[in-house]
């Protein structure tokens, strides 16, 4: 995939997953929820 295609026009870099992951395994109040870190490729 091109990144040109991404809606944000770049890759993600593994410090924006990392922080996503953190702040999932430090909420204890969040759950059943899907979180897509994909820069805007599917939105719903």
């Amino acid at each position: 995939m091109k990144p040109t295609l991404i809606p944000l026009g770049r890759f993600g870099q593994p410090a924006e997953v990392a922080s996503v992951v953190l702040m999932l395994a430090t909420n204890g109040y969040l759950n059943g929820q899907t979180i897509n870190v994909n820069g805007g490729w599917y939105m719903s």
